[in-house]
């Protein structure tokens, strides 16, 4: 096989430019061809021949050393060959126009099919240097080598963020989190005063050198959870916002026959406006800002997609279930602005709310925790992770999903 293809092999390799063909021996070696075909096995239509000689040319070029500027050159192998490969085979029609098309950035255009030829003439420049990809793309005889780590790609170094219920509890706990990841943090909460708990927190950021203010306002205000957007931005000196984690609820226990419709109402006020009036003003910032990427992560819960046993929670449970469903409406709104909405579920976790429940009901905590997989509750740091990932950049393509953090208690 190595005989019949050499002529082709140089021929395919000299008009992309990346392999030196003078340096190449006549007939590519078996081995390299062989190790081409299996490259190359799931590539499918008429030249698939050729993009295995092409797999086996570039073995050869490895070690012979006709390699020319790998890191500009592989990109274009793959463009030119792909297009060879599928210039016969079915296409995917290109999607219609969106309305209000034109407000969005223009390297985050949808191509209309009357423009599709325009919006691609070619290659896309270089992804960020991370994974694979991107060792593949160094040259290995360049000192000024660098890929991103997976560590790096979990910093929020040099971001801002807004923690709603950040004054204690889970809020305060993924707070401190972002402010180790790196990140600007405001703590926004009810109370006028933050609590000492808070103070001692943000005492400790401070001896480190890190951010983390509380602000006070009133997430079921329109006019106030605006307003305080607008001081955040104006006060951490980076104009611009990137992560908002809508924390804010409250739990209250009623006989559903005797439920008393206010409270009831207060419930989903807090519970679902709230978070919708925290997400819609921490996106419209965003969406100003049109260089950035947003992560809005709303916190519902475990309780959204299971009834609790014996426990009368239905205003709480309700309104957490409509969480996640604002969550995956708002992923498909805001997406194409480049802002990702995704949910957070936690189980039965200890924080302060939890704990005056099972103060006055002691025989839950047995209960709970022999109903749960991994036999015990949660502890408040092990929201952290999950609230890192999902507001960094390592979880760049995860958008309207929700992150159940139960220890496996619903999953019976």
């Amino acid at each position: 096989m190595a005989s019949k293809c050499g002529e082709e092999v140089k021929r395919l390799s000299s008009s992309i430019g990346l392999v030196d063909v003078s340096v190449l021996p006549a007939d590519v070696p078996s081995r390299d061809v062989n190790l081409g075909c299996q490259h190359g096995r799931d590539f499918q239509g008429p030249d698939i021949g050729s993009a295995r000689i092409i797999m086996g040319t570039f073995n050869t070029a490895l070690r012979s050393g006709a390699i020319r500027s790998l890191s500009a050159r592989v990109a274009q192998l793959l463009s030119l060959s792909t297009a060879s490969m599928f210039s016969r085979a079915a296409r995917v029609p290109a999607p219609s126009a969106v309305k209000n098309f034109s407000v969005w950035s223009p390297t985050r255009m949808i191509p209309t099919s009357a423009n599709a030829e325009q919006a691609n003439p070619g290659p896309p420049p270089p992804v960020e240097n991370i994974g694979v990809d991107a060792v593949l793309r160094q040259n290995p005889n360049s000192p000024d080598n660098h890929t991103t780590t997976i560590f790096q790609e979990f910093s929020l170094e040099g971001k801002t963020a807004v923690i709603t219920g950040g004054n204690g509890g889970l809020g305060l706990e993924m707070a401190l989190a972002y402010v180790e990841a790196g990140a600007h943090v405001y703590a926004i909460d009810l109370p006028k005063e933050p609590s000492e708990e808070f103070k001692i927190v943000a005492d400790h950021c401070r001896i480190m050198g890190k951010h983390l203010k509380y602000v006070s306002a009133t997430v079921t205000d329109v006019e106030d959870i605006n307003a305080c957007m607008d001081f955040v931005m104006k006060d951490s000196g980076t104009d611009s916002l990137d992560v908002c984690v809508a924390a804010a609820g409250i739990l209250q226990t009623y006989d559903a026959l005797s439920y008393p419709a206010d409270e009831f109402r207060k419930v989903f006020e807090v519970n679902t406006t709230g978070v919708f009036l925290t997400a819609q003003a921490a996106a419209r910032k965003m969406h100003e800002q049109k260089h950035v990427s947003g992560s809005i992560i709303l916190i519902a819960s475990m309780s959204g997609s299971i009834v609790n046993r014996d426990h009368h929670w239905v205003a709480y449970n309700a309104s957490k279930s409509a969480v996640l469903q604002m969550g995956r409406n708002l992923a498909a709104e805001w997406g194409p602005k480049d802002i990702r909405v995704n949910c957070i579920s936690p189980g039965h976790i200890r924080t302060r709310m939890t704990a005056a429940y099972l103060d006055s009901n002691p025989h839950l905590l047995a209960e709970w925790s022999n109903s749960n997989p991994l036999g015990r509750l949660g502890r408040a740091h092990e929201i952290r992770g999950v609230a890192v990932w999902l507001a960094s950049s390592a979880s760049s393509f995860c958008n309207g999903s929700d992150i159940i953090v139960s220890g496996g208690h619903n999953i019976w």
